[in-house]
């Protein structure tokens, strides 16, 4: 028998937070993690909790490997905004229901400002004011603005009755954190992903070989175009007019 040498190492890579190197969708580790999540994905098709289950932790573990611990922000905004809209659907009071939104509002919004923007306005207050501001040592979240709005149209339909509030919050931490498009978005409306999280799993020939080729091309245009212009004319100009500056 052949030993079996496994580099721990390595293995820890895997299930730790590398800020040097955060997964991206076009990285080899996430190439290889995706065809292991697809091949889980199928067995559990017919699970339907099984399957949610399977495909929120792994939203999670996705955001984290981006993100690092920052990935409670998203536990809060998903455990807040589905209480705030339960609470809302419980009272016909219009300023009950107002209350509830606004709360919700209060919560996405305030942590999108101050994780995005509380530099740039103390340095506008402080230009103002005459004064100086010292940056604060903040980390931006990956994909904050994504999920804090994509949370906040849920409860924003909620308030109009647009639709119903849901009562499991595993299916709510499933949309709010579904990896496809939660660090580069685009936003999802709830009154339209919502309701496909139940349905039966169909998947065609020709919807799953249009999957595949989405996924090459956009590969392609990331790692091929982007990246070639990013590193051979957007970098060179930036850098040559840092130094004209100088």
């Amino acid at each position: 028998m052949f030993p079996i040498d496994i580099d721990f190492s390595r293995l820890r890579e895997v299930f730790t937070y590398n800020p040097e190197a955060p997964m991206i969708f076009s990285s080899g580790i996430f190439l290889w993690l995706f065809a292991a999540f697809m091949v889980v994905y199928v067995l559990l098709r017919h699970k339907y909790t099984a399957r949610i289950l399977f495909v929120t932790l792994f939203s999670y573990y996705f955001y984290y490997k981006s993100s690092g611990t920052y990935f409670f922000l998203l536990a809060i905004v998903t455990v807040g905004d589905f209480v705030f809209a339960r609470l809302m659907d419980r009272t016909d009071n219009k300023y009950g229901r107002k209350a509830w939104v606004m709360l919700s509002l209060s919560l996405n919004l305030g942590l999108l400002c101050y994780f995005k923007y509380t530099n740039f306005l103390g340095g506008v207050i402080a230009s103002l004011m005459g004064g100086q501001f010292t940056a604060l040592d903040i980390f931006l979240p990956v994909g904050i603005s994504f999920f804090t709005f994509q949370s906040l149209s849920y409860t924003i339909d909620v308030y109009r009755r647009d639709i119903k509030p849901l009562t499991n919050l595993l299916d709510y931490a499933f949309y709010v954190s579904f990896f496809p498009q939660l660090v580069a978005g685009p936003i999802v409306r709830a009154r339209d992903f919502i309701p496909q999280i139940r349905k039966p799993l169909y998947v065609s020939q020709e919807m799953f070989g249009r999957g595949i080729f989405l996924i090459v091309a956009g590969l392609f245009k990331k790692a091929v175009i982007s990246d070639y212009i990013s590193i051979n004319f957007v970098e060179r100009i930036l850098i040559t007019l840092r130094f004209i500056q100088v």
